[in-house]
């Protein structure tokens, strides 16, 4: 019995025990640490430069101060709002301003961004895949996003091209905006992108393009968009978006007028569509042509690669820019008469200075010196066209000649004849600089954009460059030109110093120069290159006997690609080497890792070769 109860009691213990485990060993559960809550996910941020502070929220009563922060914390689906300010670097913002896909950028869209109290982004950074100190931008879109209400500038002036906008992405959304600057190359530039609405903008005063589908835009709804006063309206590299009448709805009510040079300019290598219907124009049957003033121009007007401009129904804007003025001058006139062909005025200087975009001055035969009472350099304004006797590109047996120089802005000790402003054309003169006072003489100098200099002959036995092209300039004509006898001895007739990217240099006779053509940097197409020239360049006999000489040399810090093609030469194929005793072509680079890549396909003697 005593066994039996031991039994009893042990397991009696054992189960109260497994009823109380903690008893055993006093242990306690562990305690939990307390849970912080989120902070609330924001699908509206809130931005104020005057009051706001990045170390805040983005509430609307604790907004961020930058753009820069808000697009950081923004996510697909939310919307930034921006309060009236200038969103600058000073004000914090790191350029370029990228808005993540699916956000909506939203400032003042009544006002289109402008108003008294504008909202404002202004500055510009590296563009994604650009070289340093190439390409700037304000502001990238992401696909799917809107950037509505505000005005963008790009002022960084530390890049040779700059953008307002660059839609790269697809399905964007750009309403409501102001896309304004006067040192902008492209407004609103479209990349290898599509199917993006462009509506109620106002694009105005970009010294490039004011929109231009440069890549892409297929698919694109352009409409109810004021494009002036820029210097190309729209451009059209690539087929692009529908302004009015096309695949994708547009409703058109654009307003393409008052652009310096061409208020549409189609430039794609391959034959394309351009729907513009129901948009109004400084025309009400828009003008076709190349010429500053014309509605629209088409470079490829003529050729197997011309585009088909659907641009009807048309109306005349309300604020258009009438039909230029002609005005006329002759060495035997007076500059107190009102520049009509039966009053003339004496001198170019008079006729250039009344002259606006879109004008025409009118020189007939005669010598425009000092002696003449004229002022030089004579400056031709943009958009502006003065032309001579381009039958006989100058000369003949009465030539109509510009004689004199005086000092080239911004350079030091040089002298210059002639310096054409942007979207301006220059033809039928003889231009000679007979100024010694300062030792350096050029006969032309190109610094700005989409200058036609056509027909003339360019000659001095003492210039150092016939022709300069500097700075930013681009996507100029140089055409039917004699360009002859510049410095025999040293002198240069065509040099691409600093600029001249995506010229189109054709049918010109460039002779009896101390060097043909220079290449600096990566200049002009001399034939079948990217600006469609068709060469016919005459590219022969530079250099003298004593001193030697080439008819082109390549100077430039990188290697750059000449194309050359069909051009005539002293040597077919042309020789080339740096012996400068008559070679066609010498690349002073060549057997480096520097060398340039040319192109000379097509190649037929001179008439009159040099050996």
């Amino acid at each position: 019995m005593k066994t039996f109860t031991r039994i009893v009691v042990v397991v009696a213990a054992a189960l109260a025990l497994a009823a109380c485990p903690f008893k055993k060993d006093k242990v306690k559960p562990p305690v939990q640490p307390p849970v912080t809550p989120s902070p609330p996910v924001l699908t509206t941020l809130y931005v104020n430069a005057a009051t706001g502070s990045d170390a805040n929220s983005g509430a609307q009563n604790t907004p961020l101060k930058t753009i820069t922060k808000a697009t950081e914390l923004a996510t697909s689906g939310s919307t930034i709002n921006v309060a009236p300010g200038t969103y600058n670097a000073a004000n914090g913002e790191i350029f370029p301003i990228s808005v993540p896909g699916g956000v909506a950028l939203l400032g003042d869209e009544a006002n289109k961004g402008a108003g008294s109290n504008p909202t404002s982004v202004v500055g510009g950074g590296l563009a994604p895949g650009a070289a340093s100190g190439t390409v700037a931008v304000a502001l990238i879109p992401g696909q799917g996003s809107t950037v509505a209400g505000l005005t963008v500038t790009n002022d960084n002036g530390a890049f040779a091209e700059r953008r307002g906008l660059m839609l790269s992405n697809g399905t964007v959304t750009l309403r409501n905006n102001t896309v304004t600057g006067a040192t902008q190359t492209v407004g609103v530039y479209v990349g290898a992108s599509s199917n993006h609405v462009i509506t109620s903008n106002r694009i105005a005063n970009n010294q490039g393009s004011g929109l231009g589908f440069i890549e892409g835009g297929a698919g694109s709804k352009v409409e109810s968009n004021d494009i002036s006063g820029n210097q190309t309206g729209v451009k059209y590299a690539v087929a692009g978006g529908d302004l009015g009448g096309g695949a994708t709805g547009s409703a058109g009510g654009n307003i393409i007028a008052c652009n310096a040079q061409d208020d549409l300019v189609s430039s794609a290598s391959t034959a394309i569509t351009i729907s513009a219907a129901n948009n109004a124009w400084d025309h009400s049957s828009p003008t076709v042509g190349c010429n500053a003033g014309d509605d629209v121009c088409d470079t490829k007007s003529g050729t197997a690669n011309a585009a088909t401009i659907v641009a009807t129904p048309a109306t005349q804007a309300a604020t258009h820019c009438p039909a230029g003025v002609t005005y006329y001058v002759n060495f035997l006139g007076d500059d107190a008469n009102p520049g009509t062909q039966g009053s003339p005025f004496k001198t170019i200087t008079k006729g250039l200075s009344v002259a606006t975009s879109g004008s025409t001055v009118v020189v007939a035969p005669g010598t425009y010196d000092l002696l003449n009472l004229e002022t030089f350099p004579i400056t031709v304004p943009d958009g502006v066209l003065l032309i001579g006797d381009e039958a006989n590109k100058g000369a003949g047996g009465s030539p109509t000649t510009i004689a004199g120089g005086a000092a080239a802005p911004g350079f030091a000790n040089t002298s210059v004849t002639v310096l054409a402003g942007t979207g301006s054309t220059v033809a039928g003169f003889t231009i000679t600089n007979t100024f010694a006072t300062l030792p350096v003489r050029r006969g032309v100098i190109l610094q700005h954009d989409n200058v036609s200099l056509k027909n003339n002959t360019v000659t001095g036995a003492s210039h150092q460059y016939g022709i300069y092209v500097d700075g930013t300039s681009a996507n100029d004509l140089i055409a039917g030109n004699r360009i002859v006898n510049n410095g025999p001895g040293t002198g240069t007739g065509l040099g691409f110093i600093s600029g001249g990217a995506n010229s189109k240099v054709e049918n010109n006779v460039i002779t009896g120069n101390g060097t043909g053509i220079e290449y600096d940097v990566d200049g002009g197409d001399l034939g079948g290159g990217p600006a469609g020239s068709a060469g016919g360049n005459t590219i022969s006999c530079n250099g003298t006997t004593i001193n030697g000489g080439v008819d082109i040399v390549l100077l430039p810090s990188a290697p750059i690609t000449l194309s050359a093609k069909n051009n005539f030469w002293d040597h077919v194929a042309p020789t080339q080497s740096c012996n400068f005793t008559g070679d066609d072509i010498c690349d002073g680079n060549a057997g480096t890792a520097l060398a340039s890549i040319i192109v000379t396909d097509g190649a037929a003697l001179a008439a009159s070769p040099c050996p």
